[in-house]
Parts: structure tokens; sequence; C-alpha cells
């Protein structure tokens, strides 16, 4: 996965949402041809108004991995889930939507022909339990010495059944979150507080790419990471946004803090679908 081409869509993510909160308009900076006489580009992207009237904008952009190998377990199920579903097609209940579960440890790193297997065998069982199966029903199998379940998630709006492939995390993912997460931000918020100090007047903006939801969840649990010693450095940060994106594209961008506020629970207006 390219780190420059996530942070282009997630800035370009970040100016949709900022132009809907509060109907400003901005775009990238271009470089200065006289360096000297220019603010040294140690951040991602400074925002600038198209009417000139607002504060520029110093954006920082991090992807947060919530386990080892996330990123490539994600790019690969989405490659999986592309396979399984053509060769499921016509196969399955009309109007019904399905998510295959299948832990890491199947996915990432596995040779073509494992890869190939798992297909095979995916899509021969697949057709078979979920004729059985009404919405929020699963049904579990082994695989390889792990579990892999299919869940009937809801009603599809198109004729065919569909299969889509769920991520999970590993059992011991939940005591590494809030260290990846740590390492995430150290690097970012001295950037980004250098821009507080400055004399031209500068908001400040945290993008939190989230890969496959880990963090974005019912709960919005970001807050809960920020360790005692950070609270005091976020809350000089203007805008502190986590995306969710599939297959590099942000889906999801979810304001959790504006100003001075902070949100523990993201508000219905400060969630914008992309």
């Amino acid at each position: 996965m390219s780190k420059k081409h996530n942070e282009k869509n997630a800035c370009k993510a970040f100016r949709c949402i900022i132009r809907q909160m509060t109907g400003v308009e901005y775009k990238p900076e271009e470089k200065s041809g006289d360096e000297s006489n220019s603010i040294s580009p140690d951040v991602d992207f400074i925002l600038i108004s198209k009417d000139g009237q607002s504060p520029k904008i110093a954006v920082e952009h991090t992807i947060v991995e919530a386990h080892n190998n996330q990123i490539l377990y994600v790019n690969q199920l989405c490659d999986i889930e592309k396979e399984i579903d053509r060769k499921c097609k016509e196969k399955l209940p009309t109007g019904r939507l399905f998510g295959l579960i299948a832990p890491p440890p199947l996915i990432v790193g596995t040779s073509k022909k494992s890869r190939n297997q798992f297909i095979k065998e995916m899509t021969y069982w697949i057709p078979g339990v979920a004729k059985n199966l009404n919405t929020d029903q699963q049904s579990s199998r082994l695989y390889n010495n792990h579990t892999v379940s299919l869940w009937c998630v809801g009603p599809w709006s198109e004729p065919n059944g569909k299969v889509f492939m769920m991520p999970t995390r590993p059992e011991e993912a939940e005591k590494e979150r809030q260290n990846r997460f740590l390492r995430s931000i150290e690097d970012k918020l001295p950037k980004l507080l250098k821009y507080k100090g400055k004399e031209e007047n500068f908001d400040t903006a945290l993008l939190l790419e989230d890969v496959s939801c880990s963090y974005c969840s019912s709960r919005y649990s970001w807050i809960d990471l920020i360790p005692n010693e950070y609270h005091l450095k976020f809350q000089l940060i203007d805008y502190v946004v986590a995306f969710i994106s599939i297959e590099k594209k942000m889906s999801m961008g979810f304001v959790w803090k504006e100003r001075s506020q902070l949100y523990s629970t993201i508000p219905n207006n400060r969630r914008f679908p992309l």
C-alpha cells in the first residue's frame, strides 16, 4: 500500500469534511520557489483557504495498524473476496449478504497454492451452509486448525447473493493496540505543535487512518488509547479525524476532535460517508 497515495486520499477527504463543517474551501499549498522565504514543509500538507481569509491548516496523516501485518491482511482479503464471490455467483440464496470471517494466519504470507486451495474449499462449503442461514445467524468450521465462519449479515438489494470478507484480529492484538497507537502519534504531535508557536496563524489537523474498522468501532474507543501524558498535547490540536479506508480509499470519516471539543462518542453530524 502506497503511503503517499493514502496521504493524498486522506487529505482530499479531510478537505471535503472541513467544507461540510465550515463552508470553507481549502486546497494544498504549492511550494514556493524561494524556500528561504517559505515555511519548511515538515508536515505532510499545508492547506490554504481559497478565499485567503481563514487560517492555514498544517496536516499530518498516519496509518494505524491494529495488529502486525494488518494492512497486508486486509489487502489480501480484498483479492480473495473477489475470487470467492465470483465463484459463488448464482449459487447463494437470493437477496442475502454473507460475511466470511477468516483469521490472519490463514491469509497473510500464504503461498499461491495455499491461497487457491482456501478459495476452492470455501467456494465448495459456502453455498451449502448459506441456504440454512437467516439474518444474524452464522455457521463455523475448522480449516487448517483455524476457525472460519460464515455470517448472514442481512438482506442484499441485488437479486444474487453476495459474499464479502470480514477482517478479524488475533486474540493477542488487544494488548498491542495502545502501543501501536502511541508509536503512530509520537512522531506526529511534535510536528503539528511547532505550527502552534509560529507567528503566522495556523490550525492543525491529525488524520488517523484505520484500514479495517478496528479502531472506528461502534464504541469509538480512540479516546481510551491516549496516554495521560499526551492529553494536554491533544487539546492543542484543532482537528483529529479518524478515517476508515477500504482498498486505499477513505470510505468514512469521524471527527473525533474539533477545536476544544474532544468527543467520547462521535455525534451523527460528525460522521461523514465519503
